[in-house]
C-alpha cells in the first residue's frame, strides 16, 4: 500500500510518460449498488466516457453556459457518466455538493445559478415535504433531469411549486446513460421515459427473445457498440458478460416495460420486482402507485413473498407522515377501489423508514428477509 499524500508530493508535476491511450482502453472499473444481487464491476472505457458525455449533451441541449448540479454518490454512473462527463465534453461548470439535504438543496441550487440540476423520488418528495419560501421560483433551472418514478400529481405539484420541468429518462450502469428519453423541447407522454436516444436501438422482448407486439409488457433490450455506447463487460467474469447479452447482440436490462405504436417507452418495474401471483403477473410499482396516492402515506415499497398456496403474496411497507396514524385496513379497502382484487396487498405494515441503498434506492432484499424471518423461514 502507498500512502497518497507521500505520493503525490514525491511526485514531478510533469508527468514522466506519455502512454499511448486508446479509446478502447480500461478507464474504470464501476460497481453496481447491488440491491438485487451481488454487486458487479461493470468495465468502462475512454470512448464510454466520451460517448456518455456528448450523448447527455444531445439529450439535454448542453452548452459552455449551463451550470449543472448535482449531489448524488460520485462512485455511481449518475454523476460520472450524465453530469461530469457532459460537463467536460460541452465545456461546462460542475456543481458538486458532498450530500444531499432535503432543507438545504432548493437553496443551494439558487445560490450557485444551477441550470441543470438532478434529482430521484425521493428528492422530489422531501423537498415537497418542506416549508414554501416566497422567492423559491427565481432561479435559472431549465431541467430536473433523472429517471423519476413518481406519481402524476407529485410531477405536476412539483413543477407547479419550482417553476421547473422535470424530464424524464431510463438507463443503467451496463447502458451508461438514458438510452431511453424525454427531449428538452418537443412533445412528452409522462409517465413514459422516453424514446430512443441516439447511438441505440431498443426494444421489448419476449422470454424467449422475441419482439413483443406494441402495448404488451416484455424485457426491454438494448442493442449498441460493446465499449463505446455500452459497458465493456463485466470485470473478471466473461460468463456473466456472455450471460448478459442475446446470441445476437441484444443486452438484457431485466428490466420490464412496453411500447406505445408511437415508439415511447414505459417502464413498468424490475423483473425481480414483478410478482406471481396465483397465475397472474403484477408489478409492484404499480401497487406502490396506489399506496402513494392514499392520505397521509409518504413513503411505500411492495414485495412478493412465497406462498405455498399462491407461488407468491403480495406485502407492502409504508410510511406516515409525520404525525399521521394510518389504518391499514382503510389503505386496504381504497386500494381496493383503485387495483384489480388480485393486486391488493395481503398484509401492510407500518414502518418509520425504509432501507435504501447508497444510491437511494429502497433494499427490497432487506424488506423481504424481514418477512421472511418474522415468519421464521429463509428465502
Amino acid at each position: 500500500m502507498l500512502d497518497f499524500t507521500t505520493t503525490v508530493g514525491e511526485a514531478s508535476p510533469e508527468p514522466g510518460v506519455h502512454p499511448a491511450l486508446d479509446g478502447s482502453d480500461l478507464l474504470e472499473v464501476m460497481f453496481t449498488s447491488g440491491t438485487t444481487a451481488r454487486p458487479k464491476g461493470v468495465m468502462l472505457t475512454h470512448a464510454n466516457f466520451v460517448f456518455s458525455g456528448l450523448f447527455v449533451n444531445w439529450q439535454l441541449a448542453m452548452g459552455q453556459d449551463d451550470r449543472f448540479y448535482s449531489s448524488m454518490v460520485g462512485t455511481h454512473v449518475n454523476l460520472q457518466l450524465s453530469a461530469l462527463a457532459p460537463v467536460i465534453t460541452a465545456g461546462a461548470t460542475m456543481i458538486f455538493e458532498k450530500r444531499y439535504s432535503a432543507t438545504r438543496a432548493w437553496a443551494q441550487v439558487r445560490r450557485h445559478r444551477a441550470t441543470l440540476i438532478q434529482s430521484m423520488a425521493m428528492m422530489v418528495r422531501t423537498m415537497m415535504a418542506q416549508p414554501v419560501a416566497p422567492d423559491e421560483r427565481d432561479h435559472q433551472v431549465r431541467l430536473v433531469h433523472y429517471f423519476l418514478p413518481i406519481t402524476d400529481d407529485e410531477k405536476a405539484a412539483f413543477e407547479h411549486r419550482f417553476g421547473v420541468r422535470l424530464l424524464n429518462n431510463y438507463g443503467s450502469s451496463e447502458s451508461l446513460v438514458g438510452v431511453l428519453t424525454e427531449r428538452p423541447f418537443g412533445p412528452t407522454r409522462w409517465p413514459s421515459v422516453g424514446r430512443v436516444g441516439l447511438g441505440y436501438r431498443v426494444r421489448v422482448a419476449s422470454d424467449a427473445g422475441h419482439p413483443m407486439p406494441v402495448g404488451e409488457v416484455g424485457e426491454i433490450q438494448v442493442r449498441g457498440i460493446p465499449g463505446v455506447s455500452l459497458m465493456a463487460g463485466y470485470w473478471r467474469d466473461p460468463a456473466r458478460t456472455d450471460a448478459c447479452f442475446t446470441d445476437d447482440g441484444w443486452m438484457h436490462t431485466s428490466d420490464c416495460g412496453r411500447m406505445d405504436a408511437d415508439g415511447w417507452f414505459y417502464f413498468v418495474d424490475r423483473n425481480v420486482d414483478v410478482i406471481k401471483r396465483a397465475g397472474e403477473t403484477i408489478s409492484s410499482a404499480e401497487v406502490e402507485d396506489a399506496l402513494l396516492h392514499q392520505p397521509g402515506v409518504v413513503d411505500a415499497a411492495v414485495v412478493g413473498v412465497p406462498d405455498p398456496i399462491k407461488d407468491e403474496a403480495i406485502e407492502a411497507f409504508v410510511v406516515p407522515a409525520l404525525g399521521v396514524k394510518l389504518d391499514v385496513e382503510q389503505i386496504r379497502k381504497r386500494c381496493a377501489e383503485r387495483l384489480a382484487y388480485f393486486k391488493v396487498p395481503e398484509a401492510i405494515h407500518v414502518s418509520s423508514e425504509l432501507p435504501r441503498g447508497n444510491y437511494g434506492k429502497i433494499r427490497k432484499d432487506l424488506l423481504r428477509k424481514e418477512l421472511m424471518t418474522a415468519k421464521g423461514r429463509s428465502l
